[in-house]
C-alpha cells in the first residue's frame, strides 16, 4: 500500500503543467469528452477559464459532473469530465495565451487512492491571462464603488501638449491633494468619479461610482505637483480626471475562508447604470467584500426582503418569509464592496434585495 502511494505521489509531482496544476487525459478515439484530474489549488472557476476561456461558465461543468455536491469544494484526485460539445463552444480571447504542453499518459492505479483532503485555496494569485481584459473592461465600463479618500490623491491639471484628449505616452501634470501624496516611480490609476452611492436600506453613503480610464506613472514630484507619463488608456481621458492608488486587475482575491460555518449576508446596493429592475447577465454592486471574507468567483443567493404571510397554524400569526430570486457571482472583490454579475434569476431583482453565501 505504501509503495503504491509513493508511486502515485511521484507521478503527480512529475505531471505538472505550465499553466495550471491539472492533468489532462485525452479521451479514447470515438468518445466525446476529455478528463481533467484535479490537483491541489484547482477550482471549477480555474478549470473553466482554461478549457472554456471563460471562468463564468463553471456552472456548465458542474452541471455535467453532478457527483460534485459542492461546486466550491473539489479535491485532488477527482476527475472532471469536459464534454467536447462544451469545449467546442469556447471563445478564443483576444489576448494570446500560452499553449499547454502535451500531458504524459497517467499512471494506472492498482489500488484505491487514499481519502482526499479538502483543498485550501490561496488568498491571492495571478489572474488567468484569458480574462484579464474582461476584468479591466468591467472596471472601465461598469466601474466600482470607491471611498472618498481613495479618489482624492490627485487631479490631472494640465498636459505638455495642447490636446483635447489625453493619449498614451503623453506627459501630464498632476496636483496632489497632500504634500508628498504622490511618489516618483509609482503607478496610479486614472479614474472619473460620478455620483454618490447610498445604501438602499440604511440610506448611508457607501461611496462614489468610479470608472477606470487608464493609468499613469509618476516620474518626478515637486511640493504638491507631480510630473507623470500616461500608460494604457481604456476610455477617453481629459483634464480634471482624478488619480488614485493603482486598481489591480492582474491578480484576484479568492474567498479567505472566514469562520467555519459562517454565513455572509448583505445587500445589493445599486446597478452601475441606475437600473431599478435587473435580471440575468446584469452587473451590480454589493456591500460585501474582501474584509468580509468574500472573494472572486464566490456565488451568493439573492433573497427577497422579509415579507409576512399568514401562519397556516391555528394561531393565525404573521410569519416572516423570503423568496429565492436567483444567484450572483463576484467578478471583482474590493475591501468593503464587490462587483458581481447575476448568473440566474427567477424573478425581478432590485437594489435592496438580500444576498447570502451558498
Amino acid at each position: 500500500m505504501k509503495v503504491s502511494r509513493l508511486i502515485l505521489l511521484s507521478a503527480v509531482c512529475i505531471l505538472v503543467t505550465g499553466l495550471m496544476p491539472g492533468l489532462v487525459k485525452q479521451a479514447p478515439a470515438g468518445t466525446d469528452k476529455k478528463e481533467h484530474f484535479v490537483q491541489k489549488g484547482d477550482t471549477l472557476w480555474d478549470i473553466s477559464s482554461v478549457y472554456l476561456y471563460d471562468p463564468f461558465q463553471w456552472p456548465r461543468l458542474w452541471n455535467v459532473n453532478r457527483e460534485i455536491e459542492n461546486p466550491h469544494l473539489i479535491y485532488p484526485g477527482q476527475i472532471i469530465n469536459i464534454p467536447m460539445e462544451i469545449a467546442a463552444q469556447r471563445t478564443q480571447p483576444e489576448t494570446a495565451r500560452p499553449e499547454l504542453p502535451p500531458a504524459p499518459e497517467p499512471v494506472a492505479e492498482t489500488k484505491p487512492a487514499p481519502e482526499p483532503e479538502p483543498v485550501e485555496e490561496p488568498v491571492l494569485e495571478t489572474l488567468p491571462v484569458a480574462i484579464q481584459h474582461e476584468v479591466i473592461k468591467a472596471l472601465s465600463t461598469y466601474g466600482f464603488i470607491a471611498d472618498k479618500k481613495e479618489i482624492g490623491l490627485g487631479t490631472i491639471t494640465s498636459q505638455e501638449e495642447d490636446r483635447l484628449l489625453i493619449s498614451s505616452g503623453q506627459t501630464v501634470y498632476v496636483k496632489a491633494r497632500d504634500k508628498g501624496g504622490l511618489e516618483a516611480g509609482e503607478k496610479y490609476s486614472i479614474v472619473r468619479v460620478f455620483e454618490e452611492v447610498k445604501h438602499p436600506v440604511t440610506r448611508k453613503r457607501v461611496g462614489y461610482l468610479a470608472r477606470v480610464l487608464g493609468d499613469l506613472s509618476v516620474v518626478a514630484t515637486d511640493e504638491k505637483m507631480a510630473t507623470a507619463v500616461i500608460g494604457d488608456i481604456y476610455l477617453e481621458t481629459m483634464i480634471g480626471d482624478k488619480v488614485m492608488k493603482h486598481v489591480q486587475h492582474l491578480t484576484w482575491h479568492r474567498k479567505t475562508g472566514g469562520h467555519p460555518g459562517e454565513v455572509l449576508q448583505g445587500y445589493i446596493v445599486a446597478s452601475p447604470d441606475g437600473k431599478m429592475i435587473m435580471g440575468k447577465g446584469d452587473v451590480l454592486f454589493i456591500d460585501l467584500g474582501r474584509n468580509d471574507g468574500l472573494g472572486t468567483g464566490e456565488s451568493l443567493w439573492v433573497r427577497s426582503s422579509d415579507t409576512k404571510t399568514r401562519d397556516p397554524g391555528m394561531t393565525g400569526a404573521m410569519a416572516p418569509t423570503q423568496k429565492n430570486l436567483g444567484t450572483v457571482q463576484v467578478i471583482i472583490a474590493r475591501d468593503k464592496t464587490s462587483v458581481a454579475r447575476i448568473t440566474s434569476s427567477n424573478m425581478e431583482i432590485t437594489p435592496g434585495a438580500k444576498i447570502i453565501t451558498q
